[in-house]
């Protein structure tokens, strides 16, 4: 990978909590310097494909690629309280808000990859695993290829995939380097004790109309227990969106999170919930047959509800046992404790150092 003390990672920006975890990791544990693509050219190369699936409209290709005026405000409100996008050595460094404040994306066009030293390159997207692969082979042939395989992943695909970050309960060939993490999120989920015991919220996205069966859990037992208060965040939720900034705050106003998710009931959402001291409501089930990796973190009554144990009845009972002040805040407390035994990114991260070490 050269004998340069700093190693240069690209990766694509396809979800923005997935590549803050990506900052996170390679940045601040690991010392290395994180890209990200911007500009056209990697659509019309064919090399960037995440508006595919969508038949490419401009609107979305433009809020990936789309270069952001320099000395303009990135987005509406980040001029006034985080500075503006800098041009650095053809780098466009980008400020991106978040409860920590801000962090900064460095994104590059095609022309500056091809011309840049790069040691690192992740696919976290599908159909970007074949093209960046590609890119590697063809361009930058001492790099080495990374899939990252998220929490509904796919097997890999590509001959060329030999290294993958998985973020999932399952385990690959034994001719692939791999290793389980979980991806992290920031500091500011942290616990303190509940001051609302009938508040319960959702932060699943879409769930109004792209998710009909998680919506007739939710308004099921919405209407079940109307002494809860419920509320529905997300993109097209009734309640609005919550943005990344305000998510931690948000989070710790809950009494529980809800995540009955048929897609898996993994992800972020319920390890920045329990990180937060936060139980969550969720169907287990779900996450079993999607074998995310927080099929190992959910605990009936430890760290969660979950409505595959009981009859409508019986969870009806347990959700308002809980609602109890002082059950609530026991439950709060030994959610907590558990996720500190169970996710350890300081660990992780020395894992995925040495695997790191390992790439092929």
């Amino acid at each position: 990978m050269g004998d340069r003390t700093e190693m240069n990672v690209f990766a694509d920006l396809h979800h923005g909590d997935l590549y803050y975890s990506l900052s996170l990791l390679f940045e601040k544990r690991l010392g290395m310097n994180l890209y990200r693509p911007i500009g056209i050219d990697w659509f019309k190369k064919g090399v960037w494909k995440i508006a595919e699936p969508y038949g490419n409209p401009p609107d979305t290709i433009g809020q990936y690629l789309e270069i952001p005026p320099v000395d303009k405000p990135a987005q509406k409100y980040a001029v006034e309280k985080y500075g503006e996008t800098r041009l650095i050595d053809d780098v466009y460094h980008i400020p991106v808000r978040t409860s920590d404040g801000y962090y900064v994306q460095k994104a590059i066009t095609l022309e500056k990859f091809l011309k840049m030293d790069i040691d690192i390159v992740i696919a976290t997207f599908d159909r970007h695993e074949q093209p960046f692969s590609e890119l590697v082979s063809k361009y930058k042939p001492s790099a080495k290829f990374i899939f990252q395989i998220g929490n509904i992943g796919w097997q890999p695909t590509c001959l060329n995939t030999k290294n993958v970050l998985l973020a999932m309960d399952v385990s690959l060939s034994p001719d692939i380097n791999y290793v389980k993490y979980h991806p992290e999120h920031n500091e500011h989920y942290y616990y303190i004790p509940p001051t609302n015991h009938n508040v319960i919220k959702s932060f699943i996205n879409c769930m109004t109309n792209n998710y009909p069966e998680d919506l007739a859990w939710f308004t099921k037992y919405e209407r079940l227990i109307p002494e809860l208060t419920w509320k529905m965040h997300g993109i097209l939720g009734r309640d609005g969106i919550v943005s990344n900034d305000l998510m931690p705050q948000a989070m710790k106003d809950s009494a529980f999170v809800w995540h009955v998710k048929s897609l898996g009931s993994g992800g972020f959402i319920p390890r920045q919930a329990m990180a937060s001291g936060r139980p969550v409501i969720t169907r287990t089930s779900y996450a079993q047959q999607y074998k995310v990796l927080e099929r190992n973190l959910y605990e009936d009554s430890i760290n969660c509800i979950d409505l595959d144990l009981g009859s409508e009845k019986e969870n009806i009972k347990k959700i308002k046992y809980f609602m109890q002040p002082e059950n609530h805040l026991r439950l709060c407390e030994s959610t907590i404790e558990d996720f500190k035994q169970k996710v350890d990114f300081v660990k992780e991260a020395e894992m995925v150092k040495a695997f790191l070490e390992r790439l092929k």
